[in-house]
C-alpha cells in the first residue's frame, strides 16, 4: 500500500544539501521511517543518486544495537560513505536509541555528562561528508535541543499521523465509512491495513508496548498503574479544560499515596515529550494575553485516544475537535483556545463579566482565524450558542463554524463563515 504524505516529501527536498541536519520527529511509527526509506529515497533514485549512496541505519533494530554507540556510529558511517562514490544521503532512524559515552581522549578523573560523546558530536562531525537526516521520537531528545546542541545547524520537520486526507488517499471503500472510521481508529499509517479488530488491538498494543514502555524505560517510572490512570483521564477530558492539580485530586489516593500534582504534571510531560498529546493553551482574545492555569489536551491521533478507553467512549463532538485541531497543527499553525470576554448591563443597571470559549484560535504571525467546532446547527438553541461567542469578538479576522454535516460554505448575515469538517479536512484553500 502507498500513502502519499506529499507534504513531508517536499519539505525534505526543499531542504535537501541545505548544509543542515534535517531532524524528522513525531510519534513513533506515525510514517518518518516510511518517509525516508520509501518516499524519500525513491525520489532522490528517480533525480539520480545512486542507491549504494543512500545510507540507512536503524538504531531501533536489535541487529544494530552496537551502533548506538556514537563513536561506532561514526566509524560505521565514514566508512560506508568511504565506499561510495559522490555524494552521500545518509539516513538515522531513531536517533535517541544512541546514548552518550565516555570520550576516551579524556582520563576517567575528568569524565563528565558534560563531555560526553552523544550523537550531536557524531552528527555535526558528519555534516561535511554527506547531506544528513535523523529521525526521533523524543521531544525533549530532539526539539529543544536542535539549536543548541546542533549549534545552529539543526532543521526540524515534524511529521503527524495522517491527516484525513492522506488517511482517504489509501482508504479502500465508501469515503462515508472512511470519515466515520477516521473518527473511531485514527490516522496511524499500519491500521489502514488491518481489519477492524486487528486495528483495536494493534492500537491498544502500541499504547503498552511502545509507548508506554519508552516512557517508564526513559524516566525510570515505578508506578506504571499511575500513569495509566493519568493517561486515561486525559483521554476522557478531551476538549475540556483541567490542569495538574485538578486532575491530580480526581485520583484521591491509592494504597494511602496520593498522586500528586507534581507526578501528574511530570507524566503529562512525559506524553508531551512522546508526542503522545499536545497541549493548547488558552488565549484572552480581548486582553491579547495567555491566560495561566487551565488548559486542554489533545491526543496526536483519536484511535490512540479511543485505544485508551477501550473504544467505549466514542464522543463525537470532542473527537471532531480533536481532528480540526491535529489538523490546523499538521497544516503548521499555531493553536490556542480563545477566551472571549462579555461585559453587559444586568437588570439591575449593573455591569456584569462573563466569559465564553472559542474552540480555536489560529494565532499565526501573518494571520489571525477564530473557529468553532459542532455537529450541526439544526437546533436554534445550539446554532445560538456556537455562534455567540464569535459575534463577541470585535475584529475583522475571519469567523468559522464547521459543523460535521454535507453543507456547501455560505455566509451568515453577521459574516460568520459556516463550512463542512471534511470539506475543511480536504482542501486547504477552503476560506
Amino acid at each position: 500500500m502507498i500513502i502519499h504524505r506529499d507534504r513531508y516529501l517536499q519539505k525534505l527536498i526543499a531542504k535537501k544539501d541545505n548544509g543542515q541536519v534535517k531532524v524528522i520527529t513525531g510519534l513513533r511509527r506515525c510514517g518518518k521511517t516510511y518517509l525516508l526509506k520509501h518516499l524519500y529515497r525513491k525520489w532522490l533514485m528517480k533525480h539520480g543518486v545512486p542507491e549504494k549512496n543512500i545510507i540507512l541505519l536503524e538504531l531501533d533494530q536489535n541487529k544494530n544495537a552496537k551502533y548506538r554507540n556514537p563513536i561506532l556510529l561514526d566509524e560505521y558511517l565514514r566508512t560506508q560513505i568511504a565506499r561510495s562514490k559522490g555524494k552521500c544521503y545518509c539516513i538515522i532512524d531513531e536517533i535517541q536509541y544512541a546514548v552518550p559515552v565516555p570520550n576516551p581522549s579524556l582520563p576517567a578523573s575528568v569524565q563528565t555528562k558534560d563531555n560526553a560523546i552523544t550523537f550531536y558530536d557524531t552528527a555535526l562531525g558528519l555534516m561535511d561528508l554527506c547531506d544528513l537526516y535523523v529521525t526521533g521520537s523524543n521531544s525533549e531528545m530532539l526539539s529543544s535541543d536542535i539549536l543548541t546542541n546542533f549549534r545552529g545547524r539543526g532543521d526540524e520537520i515534524r511529521v503527524f499521523p495522517l491527516s484525513y486526507a492522506e488517511y482517504l488517499s489509501a482508504y479502500k471503500g465508501d469515503p462515508a465509512i472512511a470519515w466515520r472510521d477516521y473518527l473511531f481508529y485514527g490516522g496511524m499509517p499500519f491500521s489502514l491495513s488491518k481489519t477492524q479488530e486487528e486495528k483495536s488491538f494493534y492500537l491498544k498494543e502500541l499504547f503498552e508496548k511502545i509507548y508506554f514502555d519508552d516512557i517508564v524505560e526513559r524516566y525510570g517510572i515505578k508506578n506504571r498503574d499511575d500513569l495509566s490512570r493519568i493517561t486515561d483521564c486525559l483521554a476522557s477530558s478531551v476538549g475540556s479544560l483541567v490542569n495538574p492539580t485538578n486532575l491530580s485530586g480526581k485520583f484521591g489516593n491509592k494504597g494511602n499515596v496520593r498522586v500528586s500534582r507534581n507526578t501528574v504534571a511530570d507524566y503529562i510531560n512525559h506524553m508531551k515529550n512522546a508526542f503522545l498529546i499536545e497541549e493548547a493553551k488558552r488565549f484572552d482574545i480581548r486582553g491579547k494575553e495567555y491566560i495561566t492555569g487551565q488548559q486542554k489536551y489533545y491526543f496526536t491521533d483519536t484511535g490512540l485516544r479511543n485505544a485508551r478507553l477501550n473504544f467505549r467512549q466514542f464522543d463525537r463532538p470532542h473527537l471532531l475537535e480533536n481532528v480540526v485541531y491535529n489538523e490546523l497543527r499538521i497544516r503548521g499553525c499555531s493553536v490556542d483556545i480563545g477566551r472571549v470576554q462579555i461585559r453587559q448591563k444586568n437588570k439591575h443597571g449593573d455591569y456584569q463579566v462573563t466569559f465564553l470559549e472559542s474552540d480555536f484560535v489560529i494565532n499565526d504571525p501573518d494571520r489571525r482565524m477564530y473557529i468553532q467546532v459542532t455537529e450541526g446547527l439544526d437546533d436554534p438553541q445550539k446554532k445560538e450558542q456556537e455562534m455567540r461567542s464569535l459575534l463577541h469578538i470585535r475584529d475583522g479576522f475571519p469567523k468559522v463554524i464547521l459543523v460535521d454535516q454535507d453543507v456547501p460554505l455560505y455566509r451568515t448575515e453577521e459574516g460568520l463563515i459556516i463550512a463542512s469538517v471534511r470539506d475543511f479536512l480536504l482542501n486547504e484553500n477552503l476560506f
